[in-house]
């Protein structure tokens, strides 16, 4: 019997039954055709959601004008109804539920036509949209019950008005956005006016027993905006205009930070705002907000916080999130580590989503399980994630698999990668893949080092390098000083710094570092040539926001700009800033985080001595956790 009784409890929303309590709210994903129709890459991505036991999938906002670069699902021609049909009929065949939700326009967000309630420009892309005028509201809504009849026609068991992520509906509630004077302006009875007359008109297309559910920002987490007390009074007003259910969230374009909560925001940040919501309303509530581990979600929905949960990103990191946890396998369940690169992939990248932690998000087609036809004695020399992932999946595939990792420990970089504040879940993902490795019986040997030698007497048909990297050392007069050390020994701590210390590095690595050494009452400056930090690679500004308002709060000087660094001294550092001064920072300590350079000697001295040789993360190239993980997976396919 499942220990978690209630998240598997059967739920209704309106006349929908569901089997159980969760729900796989909807994230874009860019999976779809060019021309905005249903792929068989999307189908594959939610039917696997739907075998893993999710009750209920939201496929993403879906449009019913055609507008913006492609990559998002339109409902603006009876044409992509078929399309729509094979996708409901997949996850129905699943064993889930399927509802689509239907956003009217991305606002002042939208690329083709950036529109809003007022024209107050976008936080990030500076875009200054026109008002809408009242017959282009009533356009845009004849738009939009043309979508919804087209989703009935579909056979989805439910359409979700997206009144959040501060997309246009949201921008009509904000006060600090809709500076009106009109009906659809002024107080929450006049902002709340289209988001009203959307579930009208979707009652009216669909008929009164066909259930309507509203996505709402329930606070936009901005001083004088829209907060618990608003969406208290807009939700009342829904509920009499025929909602039948309310999935809360939080944030705007703004604070994105709480749109997608980072690994900086805490676990189930908006529980507390939908019990707010559930004490006002009579129909079901759900909610979502980095909710990535079962006992949290049962506690959620134990506690009368809301009637049901939105597993998002927990269900991309692993669609089986809700069988495992039902059959009591939850050291089996691969978690979601915040780190945004989902996020990082379709906003600001505009590619296709993919995931840190599971290579098969997207890809599922390519990682059904395949035994191999020819059983191969594989030796992984390495064992951090990319080492680990390439064991577990060719284990899977049934090769007989032996994994040699130097040190007394498994994790590799991932060890050092959770140590600096808020970034402990990653702590589950390397537990998930030592537990995946015993449970696919890899014969995994410590202390290990895999020299020419060794390998030539193990004799492997196949053999994965993951031997990581080293860390780049610039050259800088003075840089073997005893005062000098790096990221890495700092984070293992097998270095302690003084009071004062420079970290030279204004990356990811540098930013965390400076911000687990003030976080230990040290001193810091962060110093580099860059214009500003964290710009040496993509990173999603719901990570870089709040990261920086830590060093901020903590009085961590950065110094952007760096045109030459002169000299290190005993006594601290000479440098040249960006406006050609000299400077000299007077400190106990310098820390490098100053990039990695991949292990390439033992690469070098087996190719041509071995058969089928393959190199996977930071010893081909020094990049991320997603990249060595993806490529550890890739190598075993090819086996």
């Amino acid at each position: 019997m499942s220990e978690f009784t209630k998240m598997f409890e059967p739920g209704r929303i309106g006349r929908l039954e569901l089997k159980n309590r969760i729900v796989f709210p909807p994230m874009i994903t860019r999976y779809m055709s060019e021309d905005g129709s249903i792929s068989g890459r999307l189908i594959d991505y939610y039917a696997e959601r739907a075998r893993g036991g999710a009750g209920l999938i939201v496929i993403e906002a879906s449009y019913p004008r055609s507008s913006g670069y492609p990559g998002r699902i339109y409902l603006n021609d009876d044409r992509f109804v078929p399309g729509l049909r094979r996708l409901v009929d997949a996850v129905h065949r699943g064993g889930a539920r399927i509802v689509c939700e239907v956003n009217p326009s991305r606002g002042r967000a939208d690329e083709h036509d950036p529109a809003s309630a007022s024209n107050v420009p976008h936080p990030y892309t500076g875009v200054i949209p026109r008002s809408l005028s009242v017959p282009e509201i009533k356009r845009l809504e004849e738009d939009f019950g043309e979508g919804v009849r087209r989703v009935k026609e579909a056979g989805f068991d439910s359409v979700m008005v997206h009144g959040a992520t501060g997309y246009l509906v949201s921008e009509f509630l904000s006060p600090l956005i809709n500076k009106r004077t009109d009906e659809y302006g002024g107080d929450i009875k006049g902002r709340a006016r289209l988001a009203l007359e959307l579930v009208e008109i979707a009652k009216q297309y669909v008929g009164p027993d066909y259930p309507v559910i509203f996505r709402l920002m329930a606070d936009d987490k901005m001083e004088g905006g829209f907060g618990v007390e608003d969406a208290i009074a807009l939700c009342r007003m829904l509920q009499e205009a025929g909602m039948d259910a309310v999935d809360i969230t939080a944030g705007a374009a703004e604070t994105l930070e709480w749109t997608a909560p980072p690994m900086y925001l805490p676990a189930g940040c908006n529980a507390d705002l939908a019990q707010a919501i559930k004490r006002e309303v009579s129909v079901p509530v759900c909610v979502a907000g980095k909710i990535n581990d079962p006992y949290l979600a049962e506690d959620i929905l134990r506690k009368g916080k809301a009637d049901f949960v939105a597993l998002g990103r927990a269900l991309v990191a692993d669609p089986y999130f809700p069988k495992k946890a039902m059959e009591g396998k939850v050291s089996d369940i691969r978690k979601c580590v915040a780190c945004q690169r989902c996020a990082e992939a379709v906003t600001i990248e505009h590619i296709p989503l993919h995931c840190t932690v599971n290579p098969a998000a997207g890809r599922e087609r390519e990682f059904e399980p395949k035994p191999a036809k020819k059983k191969r004695r594989v030796l992984i020399i390495g064992g951090g994630p990319g080492g680990m992932e390439a064991a577990i999946i060719a284990a899977q595939k049934g090769h007989r698999v032996t994994l040699w990792e130097q040190t007394d420990r498994l994790g590799g970089q991932l060890n050092l990668a959770m140590i600096p504040p808020y970034k402990d879940d990653l702590n589950s993902l390397l537990e998930s893949l030592k537990a995946q490795l015993e449970r696919w019986k890899v014969t995994v040997k410590l202390k290990k080092k895999g020299t020419v030698n060794a390998i030539n007497k193990f004799a492997p048909d196949i053999t994965v390098l993951a031997v990581g990297s080293t860390e780049a050392v610039p050259d800088i007069p003075g840089i073997k000083g005893e005062n000098v050390v790096t990221c890495r020994e700092v984070l293992s701590e097998e270095r302690e710094t003084g009071n004062k210390v420079v970290v030279i590095g204004g990356g990811s690595i540098g930013c965390e570092t400076a911000d687990f050494l003030s976080e230990r009452g040290k001193n810091v400056i962060v110093v580099f040539p860059e214009a500003a930090p964290l710009t040496l690679t993509v990173v999603d500004r719901t990570i870089k926001k709040p990261l920086l308002e830590r060093l901020e709060q903590k009085k961590v000087k950065i110094l952007a700009g760096v045109k030459e660094f002169k000299e290190i001294t005993p006594e601290g550092i000479e440098l040249m800033d960006g406006g050609g001064n000299r400077l000299f920072l007077e400190v106990d300590h310098i820390v490098l985080a100053t990039g990695a350079r991949p292990n390439k000697n033992l690469a070098q001295s087996l190719r041509g001595k071995v058969p089928n040789l393959f190199e996977v993360g930071d010893c081909a190239e020094p990049r991320r956790l997603l990249e060595a993980i993806q490529e550890g997976a890739e190598a075993a396919l090819k086996i």
